[in-house]
This record gives C-alpha cells, sequence and structure tokens, in this order.
C-alpha cells in the first residue's frame, strides 16, 4: 500500500462510498477541519483501494478501505501513521473501521465529543414567550457586537456572514431582549443532513434559553424535510443539559487517540 497525495474530487467516490458505509452521518466538527486538510489515495498495484484525510499537523480524520482490502487494514493503518506522521486522530464511534484499528494498536484515548444522534422526547414544554426571527445581514452587526462567547457558534464576522448568507440562522427573543441565537448548518453540500448550533446571552444561562432554542431549531427542521443532529464537548456540560432537555439522546462519542504514549 501506499498513500498518494491528492485533491477531494479525486477521492470523491472512494468518500461517497465511505459516508454510505457508515450507521450515522458525519460530524460537522470534523468537516469544518476537512475543508482545509491533506487528502490522500491509497493505491495498491497502482489502483486506489482506500483515502485517508489527515490535517496539516497531523490529526488523521477519516480512513476507507475498500471492502475487498479490509482483511489488510490493519497493516495499512499501521503503515499510514508512520508515513503520513500520524500524531492524533479524532474518531467518531460509530466508525467501526477506523474505531477497531485504533483499539487493535492499543492506542491511548479520551473522550472528547458527545455526538447526539437520536430523539426520544422533550422534557421540556415550549415556551411561547420566546419569538425567533430569521437572520439577515443586517443581523451581523448586532450578533458580532455580542459578548465573545458567541464564538462558540461563529468564530469570525465572516464565517457569520457565510453562514447567514447560505444556512439557516435565527435569533431569538424575549419580548424585544436578544437572549440568544441558533443555526441549522448542513454538514456537506448534497446531502440533506444538518447541524445545529445555539448560542445563549450570558446572563440568560441557565434560565433554559438553550433548549427552549433547539426546540424551535428542530420544529423548523421537521417542516422542511432536513435531518438534524448536534454535539457538544464532553466537558460542556451545560451544553450536555440543554440538549438533553430539547429531547436528544446520545450513543455516540468523538473518540481523540493518540498515536505515542503522552
Amino acid at each position: 500500500m501506499k498513500p498518494a497525495k491528492t485533491t477531494l474530487d479525486k477521492i470523491q467516490k472512494l468518500r461517497t462510498d465511505y459516508l454510505h458505509s457508515l450507521p450515522q452521518f458525519q460530524e460537522l466538527f470534523i468537516e469544518l477541519m476537512i475543508s482545509d486538510a491533506e487528502f490522500y489515495s491509497l493505491q495498491t498495484e497502482a489502483k486506489p483501494m482506500g483515502y485517508a484525510i489527515k490535517t496539516w499537523d497531523g490529526v488523521l480524520l477519516e480512513f476507507y478501505i475498500a471492502a475487498p482490502y479490509i482483511p489488510e487494514s490493519k497493516r495499512f493503518f499501521r503503515q499510514l501513521i508512520s508515513d503520513l506522521s500520524i500524531t492524533d486522530i479524532y474518531c467518531k464511534s460509530f466508525d467501526s473501521l477506523l474505531l477497531s484499528n485504533c483499539l487493535e494498536c492499543l492506542l491511548p484515548y479520551s473522550v472528547i465529543g458527545i455526538l447526539y444522534r437520536d430523539y426520544a422526547h422533550p422534557l421540556i414544554e415550549s415556551d411561547p414567550g420566546i419569538s425567533m426571527r430569521r437572520a439577515c445581514q443586517s443581523s451581523v452587526a448586532l450578533l458580532h457586537a455580542q459578548d465573545d462567547s458567541i464564538k462558540e457558534l461563529f468564530e469570525t464576522r465572516e464565517q457569520l456572514t457565510g453562514f447567514i448568507e447560505n444556512e439557516h440562522v435565527f435569533e431569538f427573543y424575549r419580548g424585544h431582549a436578544l437572549v440568544g441565537c441558533g443555526m441549522a448548518v448542513r454538514t456537506i453540500p448534497g446531502w440533506n443532513y444538518y447541524d445545529l448550533g445555539v448560542w445563549v446571552q450570558p446572563s440568560e444561562r441557565g434560565n433554559g434559553i438553550g433548549a427552549q432554542i433547539l426546540l424551535s431549531l428542530r420544529d423548523f427542521a421537521l417542516k422542511n424535510n432536513m435531518k438534524v443532529s448536534c454535539g457538544c464537548a464532553a466537558d460542556n456540560h451545560a451544553s450536555q443539559r440543554a440538549i438533553e432537555k430539547s429531547g436528544y439522546v446520545s450513543k455516540y462519542r468523538m473518540i481523540h487517540f493518540e498515536t505515542k504514549e503522552p
């Protein structure tokens, strides 16, 4: 097996096969890093049999081997770590091929994210006193002027502008007071999967606003036939409570493997 540097469009067919092979859909956390990543075709006898995607600083994001070559995936995986100088691996717990190879190599790991893909029932009632308003370009200045914590949702003014132009961004009010904002962002162009994101005014945190925003976003998504997911950092217990109050449950994790003992 030989990894050859390539471009995303040249591995797109294999990547589509990979996405279809997963029991759950891609995580936006990973997809945002892929936009600035390095791509490798995994070849044997000059024939592509899989691919890998890594960040410029050595984090493996995706590893896929076509079915006929899976029996040799452990050997390929070890070689890939060496050849591409992989230092870390971000693995969705529902990515069985990558997960099993990491575990068989006895790589040390930690859980860094909670991934929500299933919905049970909300633990709260919808609050009619909170209204939802679609954001527009005049909203950029308003949202950008908020507390720095809003960067949890929009890292830059340019990213915020792009989300408002191309995605579904909403402001939430109690009366005339802005209490938060939320968005539904398409995970990958051409697929009908969306990730839900929420920001709550610091002065309103602890009042259940995050869960109310998620209720409204999910209702919007269902009315527009969107398949939605959400997630948060493993140590963000406030976000976990808000997500679970809105009705989501999690069976999956984002796992950080290290290729060497710290």
